[in-house]
């Protein structure tokens, strides 16, 4: 029987009480049952995956928005690329287009050494950490972020 003039020994965990209602209980019960749990303990187990799961959804977003705009510029330079034959073929006495034309938002290109993989946006190739690349500059800033490889830009 403990002495009651001992000092009260400090609790490791918090004490957090909620509401649920009957069907959860009975779920969490068996559940805590099945795995060979206390129920408090399922509880903490599924409070601390779900946030795990959401900080590495909340992190990857960036990466997902950042791909899905490469993925939507490729998909609609590719576009452009396969229609412009015939779009921009010239007409009899025309002149036709000139180097360049496919980004009329770039004022120039200026190199740099890429510090993270990127594709091409006139080829699609893909250009590596490490590589040269030619980054388009423009006054807009709100006109896409155009990258070439070297090839493409000798070819303008």
């Amino acid at each position: 029987m403990p002495d009651h003039g001992d000092p009260p020994r400090p609790r490791k965990d918090r004490l957090i009480q909620t509401r649920v209602e009957r069907d959860l209980e009975a779920t969490l019960k068996q559940e805590a049952q099945r795995r060979r749990l206390t129920v408090s303990h399922l509880i903490r187990s599924v409070l601390e995956d779900t946030f795990h799961l959401v900080d590495g959804v909340v992190a990857d977003v960036d990466e997902i928005v950042g791909g899905s705009a490469r993925l939507a510029r490729n998909v609609r330079r590719n576009a452009r690329r396969i229609a412009s034959p015939a779009r921009d073929r010239p007409e009899p006495g025309e002149r036709a287009a000139p180097p360049g034309s496919e980004f009329p938002h770039v004022r120039g290109w200026n190199e740099l050494v890429l510090n993270r993989p990127t594709s091409c946006s006139g080829c699609g190739a893909g250009l590596a950490r490490g590589e040269r690349g030619f980054l388009g500059v423009c006054d807009d800033p709100g006109a896409p972020r155009d990258t070439l490889c070297p090839a493409c830009v000798e070819s303008l």
